[in-house]
C-alpha cells in the first residue's frame, strides 16, 4: 500500500531549487560513476577466478568466520556456507572477496592455507582483486557499518542499487521535498535533509553492529527522503490535509490530520524490520530518518517558528481536475457501481489522456464488467514497455491474479518483455516461471535466450551457481536451435 502527502502541488512562486539539485546530483553520481561499477566487480571475479584462489581461501573463510564469532547470531548462514564449501566453493567468490577483513586475515596466516610456491602470485594478485573491489561505488562510497568515516555518511545518500531504486527515490524527493523546501527556505531544507540521511545512516550502522552482522553498505537517499516526508506531516501537525493512496485497484484521495500519518509510517517500517527475512531494505534507515524528520521539525517550531513559512502552508491552491475525476470513479467503485465507474475512466482517458494509474483502474474495471473486452485490455496493458516503477507493480499484480491460461494468452515478445521488467523490478521469482513456461513450450521468440542470460547473471551474483549452470544451458540450447 502506497500513501503519499499530496496537499501541495509545484507551484513556481516557491521554485525548489534544492530539491531539482539534489535530484540532478543523485543522477550524475549514477550515471557518471556507478555505471563502471559491474566492470570493476567483473574484473575482480575474473582474476580470482583465473588465479583459482578459491581452492585456497574457501576453506580459510570457514575458519575465519568460525574465530571472528561473525556469523554467531546467524548460524543458518554459516551452514548455506558450509554446504556451498562441499558442493561448490567457487559459488563462494562473491561472499568472499566483498568481506572487508578476510584478506587481511588470509595474509597473516597464509603459510597455514598457501603453499610455499604460491605465497608470491597470491601477494601480487590478490591485492588487484580487493582494489577492484574497493572501487565499487558502494565499498567506497557507501556507508559500511565497520568503517564509517565522515564522507560516507553523506556520500552514501547520494548512490543507488539501480534505476528503479533511483527513479523511486526521486519521485518521492519531488512530490514532498518541493513543499518543505518551501515552507522552511532553501537552507534549512538541505542541513535537515542531509542530517535526516546521516541519523538514517547511523540507525542502521547501530543495529546492524548490535546485531554483530556488521552489515552490508548502506547507499540510497532513503533515509534523507524519510526525514522530508517526516518533515512534511510535522509541518501541518493536526491539520487535515490530503493524501493521495494506492491499494490493490482501489486509488484515490483522502484527508487526515498529517501527524496521524507520521506513525503508520514509523510502524510500518518497525514490523517490517522485526517479521521480513533479511533483505536489502534498510528498514532501520528509513525508522532512524522519519524520526530524524519529526525532532527537526518539532525543534524549528519551538525555538524558531518565524523560520516557517506558516502563510505558504495555509495557502489553498487550486483544485485538480483530473484528481477530482479519479475521486468520482473511485467512489463508484467503492459502491460497487462498477458499470458506471467503467464509464466514467473511459471518459476520463479521453478527457485527461492515458497513464499507469488510469489504465490500471480500466484493466480492473473491465474484470468485472460483464460483456466487456477485458481480454483486449489485459494485452495492452501488459505489452506497455515503459520501466516505469508504478507500471511495472501494476502489471505483476494483474499477472499473479490472471488464470494460467490468461497468461499463456500473452504473445512470446509480450511475455518475455514483461519478464525482463520484472528482473528490472526485483521480481526475479515471477520472471523465472515466465522464463520457464516459454522454454517448456519450445517458444522460438529470439529475445528468450537475453532474458535466460540476464537471470543466469543474477543467480551468479547472488552465488546460487545450480541455477546459474541451468540458465546458461538454456542459453547454449536457444542459440544453437536459432543458429
Amino acid at each position: 500500500m502506497i500513501v503519499i502527502p499530496t496537499e501541495k502541488r509545484l507551484d513556481w512562486k516557491h521554485p525548489p531549487y534544492v530539491v531539482f539539485c539534489l535530484a540532478l546530483l543523485n543522477i550524475l553520481f549514477f550515471v557518471m560513476n556507478q555505471n563502471s561499477d559491474a566492470t570493476r566487480h567483473e574484473r575482480a571475479v575474473e582474476i580470482y577466478e583465473q588465479q583459482g584462489f578459491i581452492e585456497w581461501e574457501a576453506p580459510a573463510f570457514l575458519t575465519y568466520l568460525k574465530q571472528k564469532n561473525i556469523l554467531e547470531n546467524e548460524p543458518e548462514r554459516y551452514e548455506e556456507y558450509n554446504q556451498l564449501f562441499d558442493s561448490n566453493p567457487s559459488a563462494l567468490t562473491d561472499v568472499i572477496i566483498f568481506d572487508l577483513g578476510f584478506e587481511a586475515y588470509f595474509k597473516e596466516n597464509q603459510s597455514t592455507w598457501l603453499p610455499s610456491e604460491q605465497q608470491a602470485l597470491w601477494g601480487q594478485m590478490r591485492p588487484l582483486v580487493s582494489q577492484n573491489i574497493n572501487n565499487i561505488s558502494a565499498m567506497s562510497f557507501g556507508l559500511i557499518p565497520q568503517k564509517m568515516s565522515l564522507i560516507t555518511v553523506f556520500s552514501h545518500q547520494f548512490l543507488h542499487g539501480g534505476i528503479m531504486h533511483l527513479i523511486g527515490n526521486l519521485i518521492f524527493l519531488i512530490i514532498c521535498g518541493f513543499a518543505v523546501e518551501a515552507a522552511l527556505g532553501s537552507g534549512r531544507f538541505l542541513l535537515y535533509y542531509l542530517i535526516g540521511g546521516v541519523v538514517a545512516g547511523l540507525s542502521y550502522s547501530a543495529v546492524e553492529l548490535l546485531n554483530g552482522r556488521g552489515g552490508g553498505p548502506l547507499i540510497g537517499a532513503s533515509g534523507s527522503i524519510s526525514a522530508v516526508m517526516a518533515m512534511y506531516l510535522m509541518l501541518y501537525k493536526m491539520q487535515r490535509i490530503e493524501f493521495f493512496y494506492w491499494f490493490t485497484i482501489f486509488v484515490g484521495y483522502f484527508k487526515a490530520p498529517a501527524l496521524l500519518i507520521l506513525p503508520i509510517y514509523l510502524g510500518k517500517e518497525l514490523v517490517a524490520f522485526f517479521s521480513d527475512e533479511p533483505s536489502s531494505v534498510a528498514y532501520m534507515a528509513h525508522a532512524g530518518g522519519f524520526v530524524a524528520g519529526a525532532l527537526l521539525i518539532a525543534f524549528t517550531q519551538r525555538h524558531k517558528p518565524a523560520t516557517i513559512d506558516q502563510s505558504y502552508l495555509e495557502e489553498d491552491q487550486d483544485h485538480d481536475p483530473r484528481r477530482e475525476s479519479l475521486q468520482i470513479i473511485m467512489a463508484n467503485i467503492e459502491s460497487c457501481q462498477f458499470a458506471q465507474a467503467l464509464k466514467k475512466i473511459e471518459l476520463h482517458i479521453t478527457e485527461h489522456g492515458h497513464c499507469v494509474e488510469s489504465g490500471y483502474i480500466r484493466v480492473n474495471l473491465l474484470a468485472v464488467v460483464p460483456e466487456q473486452d477485458w481480454q483486449q485490455a489485459y494485452q495492452e496493458y501488459m505489452s506497455r514497455s515503459s520501466m516505469n516503477r508504478d507500471l511495472i507493480l501494476n502489471q505483476r499484480r494483474l499477472w499473479k491474479k490472471a488464470s494460467e491460461v490468461t497468461r499463456q494468452s500473452l504473445d512470446d515478445l509480450t511475455a518475455v518483455q514483461l519478464a525482463m521488467r520484472f528482473i528490472e523490478g526485483q521480481h526475479h521469482d515471477d520472471a523465472e516461471l515466465i522464463a520457464i513456461s516459454l522454454f517448456k513450450n519450445q517458444s522460438k521468440e529470439p529475445l528468450l535466450a537475453k532474458l535466460m542470460g540476464q537471470l543466469s547473471s543474477f543467480y551468479r551474483e547472488v552465488g546460487n551457481s545450480k541455477k546459474q549452470q541451468q540458465y546458461e544451458s538454456a542459453v547454449d540450447t536457444l542459440l544453437a536451435a536459432h543458429a
